[in-house]
């Protein structure tokens, strides 16, 4: 019952890990860093690595969420704690590899991983 969807894109933690940070199945969290604010339920599993979070790439709204108590307002989506960074080595040459899109630049995927905070939100406001 675990892995049903749950109306939305969740954030995946590790038992261990998330046992230690006072979160429990389907809490409200927020993940922070210096990039932004990102708010979603959790999904505890011992199948994530300790010290990993993951969030699918994939966007789908069908729940509210909650206001952020960093932002105070509502917290954006996934992408909003990531940072597309840039390696010169790649943009040298011009070969057709090197391609732009929204929030990516070059043929590696190295805008995913990044370094967060996760907390549990205690009383979400709505």
């Amino acid at each position: 019952m675990m892995t049903l969807s749950r109306g939305g894109y969740p954030v995946w933690l590790n038992d261990k890990d998330a046992a230690e940070l006072g979160i429990k199945d389907n809490d409200w969290v927020e993940l922070f860093n210096d990039n932004g604010v990102f708010v979603q339920r959790a999904i505890v599993s011992a199948r994530i690595p300790r010290g990993t979070v993951f969030v699918y790439h994939a966007t789908e709204r069908t729940v509210g969420i909650p206001k952020s108590p960093l932002r105070g307002k509502r917290a954006g989506m996934n992408n909003s704690i990531t940072r597309a960074r840039l390696k010169p080595v790649l943009m040298s040459g011009g070969y057709a590899q090197f391609t732009y899109a929204f929030n990516y630049w070059g043929p590696v995927g190295v805008n995913r991983d990044t370094f967060v905070y996760v907390r549990r939100i205690e009383q979400p406001q709505w």
